[in-house]
C-alpha cells in the first residue's frame, strides 16, 4: 500500500485533498474569442455590466467573444455563481459588458439540474465627435 507506515491523521488528510483534486470545480467555463485583437484586463473592482439583449444604437461598441459558464444545481450552483464567474471572465479578457446573458435551466430524469449562462463580451468603442 502506498500510504504504509504513514499516521492516521496523515492518511486522512491525504484523502481529503485527493477528493478536492477529483471533484475539480463545481462550474466549468469556455471562452471563444471573436477577434485577434488582445485588451487590457479591467481591474477587479470594475463593474461589468449584464445586459440580457444587445445595446440600442445609443452607443457603439464591438462583439469580442462569447462567454459560456455551467454547473450543476447539486454542487451549489446558482444564477448569480454563473453571472458573477462570466463577469470575472470579461474583466480578465478586458470587455466593458456583457450582452444577449441567458442563464439556461436543463433538468434531468434522476433530479439535478444543469444551469448554463451565455453571454457575448463587449468592448466600447470611443465617442466620435
Amino acid at each position: 500500500m502506498i500510504l504504509a507506515g504513514v499516521s492516521m491523521r496523515k492518511k486522512i488528510l491525504w484523502l481529503g485533498v485527493s477528493l478536492l483534486v477529483l471533484a475539480g470545480c463545481a462550474t466549468s467555463s469556455r471562452y471563444v474569442g471573436y477577434t485577434y485583437h488582445r485588451f487590457p484586463p479591467k481591474d477587479k473592482n470594475y463593474s461589468v455590466s449584464v445586459y440580457p439583449q444587445t445595446l440600442s444604437a445609443g452607443r457603439s461598441y464591438y462583439v469580442i467573444g462569447k462567454v459560456s459558464v455551467e454547473g450543476f444545481v447539486s454542487d451549489g450552483v446558482t444564477p448569480t455563481r454563473l453571472t458573477n464567474d462570466a463577469r470575472e471572465i470579461a474583466r480578465k479578457r478586458g470587455a466593458d459588458a456583457i450582452i444577449n446573458a441567458k442563464t439556461t435551466t436543463y433538468r434531468y430524469y434522476y433530479g439535478d439540474s444543469l444551469l448554463r449562462f451565455t453571454g457575448e463580451l463587449i468592448v466600447f468603442t470611443p465617442a466620435v465627435k
